[in-house]
């Protein structure tokens, strides 16, 4: 019999949850979910793929970027380990991809402190953006000047994270016994131009996110829901994940964009359901495949310049 610890049981809990938040929304679709899966052409089905295809390359260039100032530095098991990051992030509760690409990019010309002061302020940008995109559908509804503010609020306050960052870097790594040596601001500080890049990079990867439920949402037929809506509504669903509670926020994600579809776009429960589903599936199903089949066309091209 095998012997569970603690961390095998909170895997095999997280999963249980996470079918069981999938189940629950199935059982709220009465059957759309299943005629549209029937109804699937391979035309939607290549034009998803493609486009999801993007969105993965686009995280993959960002992790490249923030974690290697040049081409030069990127060696064989750093890139194998930074195409990975979104699969393990999907299949792993508690962000393991970036943490096994930030210990795989030893090649790097940046120290360790660097790199990992780079990921957290990427992980911190996509966290503002979204918060930044889940409020502004809301509150331009209630007041305009309510959505300056927290704007205003929300720029000031990734300043201020900015600056705090070294001393939140030393908080990260000794949570994780990452031995990242001492801050020196001469050799470690954030670069402007890669600040702004970090920050730029985050709304375009979000808006693709949000255009790709558009699609599937246009797929089903309806096309009165405005894409900033569906936008805000995949921000919402994405903060959701924030606590790793299953892996890669799988039925949590899907629950909270079916909420959020229904309260943003006035779509019923059993349609709002039914996208979310379809949703989560090619997210999941693309994410944790791709890059591994990456992986495999890159070893097979490795093996045949080697010959």
């Amino acid at each position: 019999m095998v012997e569970f610890n603690r961390t095998n049981l909170f895997r095999f809990s997280s999963v249980i949850i996470g079918a069981g938040l999938l189940y629950y929304l199935f059982s709220s679709t009465d059957d759309q979910f299943t005629n549209y899966i029937k109804s699937l052409r391979m035309e939607t089905i290549v034009i998803l793929f493609g486009f999801y295809l993007v969105i993965l390359l686009l995280d993959i260039i960002r992790l490249l970027i923030i974690l290697h100032p040049n081409k030069k530095s990127i060696n064989t098991l750093s890139f194998r380990g930074i195409i990975l990051a979104p699969s393990l992030n999907m299949l792993f509760p508690g962000r393991a991809g970036d943490l096994n690409a930030l210990v795989t990019s030893k090649s790097s010309d940046w120290p360790l402190a660097q790199r990992a002061r780079n990921l957290v302020l990427l992980r911190l940008t996509d966290l503002m953006i979204l918060s930044c995109f889940g409020a502004l559908l809301a509150t331009s509804i209630v007041d305009v000047g309510m959505t300056v503010s927290i704007i205003i609020i929300g720029i000031l306050a990734f300043l201020l994270t900015y600056k705090l960052l070294p001393h939140l870097i030393g908080k990260f790594a000794t949570i994780l016994n990452l031995p990242i040596g001492d801050f020196k601001p001469e050799v470690d500080k954030i670069a402007v131009n890669r600040f702004v890049l970090t920050g730029s990079s985050s709304i375009i990867f979000w808006t693709i996110q949000g255009v790709f439920t558009y699609l599937i949402i246009q797929s089903f037929g309806i096309d009165s829901m405005p894409a900033i809506a569906v936008i805000s509504a995949v921000a919402v669903a994405n903060l959701s994940k924030i606590i790793p509670i299953t892996p890669g926020g799988v039925g949590i994600y899907e629950n909270a964009l079916s909420m959020a579809l229904v309260q943003l776009g006035g779509l019923s429960t059993e349609t709002a359901a039914s996208i979310a589903l379809v949703d989560g599936i090619f997210r999941y199903i693309l994410t944790a495949s791709i890059p591994w089949l990456g992986l495999a066309i890159n070893s097979a091209e490795s093996e045949v310049e080697e010959e």
